[in-house]
């Protein structure tokens, strides 16, 4: 006993456990901030704000490309306590990464009317996502550093504070009878304030910018992965949205929005393990150490965590949907199947996480099979939501099976 407390009172199981409980904290902010727009909006009007949010996250894979590669190379500087190397990798990626930011926003904005028409929209809610790719570019840099810096702290406060206001904001829009559109106006002020507190925090390590070095940095093959990496984690919950939304009817969109984002509230849950995996991880490999062990800890810790959610999604699906609202009570019949694919999902995401710390991203060629079979199966397929959902678990599995081939092989 005295010897399994004290593997779990380490400072860095003690910062693993801030950030996690904090960070769960906050899953659940956001999932009540969808939860009040599931009590004030219509299923068709939800399923219209989820198909902006899911746009949303496939236009942010190039940030969560930054956040790995941030997250991994920042943790390096700092080890070699290279602060030089901190600023000027700041304004790197951003000049980088601002082009191709500022194009897509710009896009949107000008095809608002056919994207309108495609997802049964409001243009105005794309004039809105158009200036909010941008937010996100800088919102998603400025957090990875602080992740790098181990500020879990301050970004917990932050997230809360993001999330406070957004919901507020929400609140007064929709009254405004700006519906969905409202809801994404409120996402875009709050990340605004939330970028701006976290550049406060940050002001010394990254400004002013370092002008007499010249640029050096090579980020290799890892970058590359990363991008996959970023766009099978997030197309995998966001596009099935999308095809349903273009495919189905308006009501049944929203039912399976309802569906998607009550499955989500579990990766929410889930999410923190793998994101304090990365940074930790690769700090031990760098250092010439095992991440064996934190690998096993924190994938227990999930599995133990997940079950037990799967579990209680398919006990109560009724219960669980009809606290939400009556409306969505349809959704019932698809949450346990739904739970257990979240589940796996969560899993898959948190092995390959592992894999990229350690310095083996090839095993991101999986996720990008599962990723490009997934849109094409659901348009196939797409005769009743049973089969979009038997669509996603399928594909979970088969994802599931091929990385613990990878594992056995590599013998973890």
């Amino acid at each position: 006993m005295r010897r399994f407390l004290k593997v779990f009172s380490t400072p860095t199981a003690r910062s693993a456990a801030v950030y996690y409980f904090g960070s769960f904290a906050l899953g659940l902010g956001r999932y009540f901030f969808h939860l009040t727009l599931l009590r004030f909006l219509l299923p068709s009007e939800y399923g219209e704000f989820l198909a902006y949010l899911s746009l949303l996250y496939l236009l942010g894979i190039p940030n969560a490309t930054i956040a790995n590669v941030v997250t991994k190379y920042v943790a390096d500087f700092r080890g070699r306590k290279d602060n030089d190397s901190i600023n000027r990798f700041f304004y790197f990626l951003l000049k980088k990464m601002t082009p191709t930011t500022l194009i897509l926003g710009s896009l949107i904005i000008v095809f608002r009317n056919q994207l309108a028409i495609i997802f049964k929209a409001h243009p105005l809610a794309f004039v809105i996502l158009g200036a909010s790719v941008f937010v996100s570019l800088i919102g998603s840099l400025l957090r990875s550093y602080l992740n790098a810096f181990h500020r879990f702290i301050a970004s917990i406060i932050i997230g809360a504070l993001e999330i406070l206001i957004s919901i507020v904001l929400a609140m007064i829009f929709i009254n405004a009878h700006l519906s969905a559109s409202g809801a994404v106006l409120a996402q875009l002020l709050s990340g605004v304030i939330s970028l701006v507190i976290t550049f406060f925090i940050l002001r010394r390590f990254i400004f002013p910018p370092l002008t007499h070095f010249k640029e050096k940095f090579k980020l290799g093959s890892f970058t590359g992965f990363s991008l996959i990496f970023a766009i099978g984690s997030l197309s995998l919950i966001s596009t099935d949205v999308l095809v349903v939304r273009s495919v189905m009817t308006e009501h049944l969109s929203g039912i399976y929005s309802s569906l998607s984002i009550i499955g989500r509230s579990l990766y929410f849950a889930l999410g923190p393990l793998i994101g304090i995996l990365l940074p930790i991880a690769a700090h031990r490999h760098a250092s010439s150490r095992s991440a064996q062990s934190v690998f096993l800890k924190l994938g227990g810790v999930m599995i133990v965590f997940g079950l037990s959610a799967t579990l209680g999604f398919a006990l109560f699906p009724r219960f669980i949907i009809g606290v939400i609202s009556a409306n969505y009570l349809d959704a019932a019949n698809y949450l346990p199947l739904f739970g257990l694919t979240t589940f796996l999902f969560s899993l898959n995401i948190f092995i390959i996480t592992y894999f990229m710390a350690i310095g083996i991203p090839q095993v991101n060629l999986f996720l990008a099979l599962a990723t490009l079979s997934q849109p094409l199966l659901i348009f196939l397929f797409h005769g009743s939501l049973t089969q979009v959902v038997n669509i996603n678990l399928m594909i979970e599995v088969f994802l599931f099976l091929s990385l613990l081939f990878y594992l056995k092989k590599i013998k973890i």
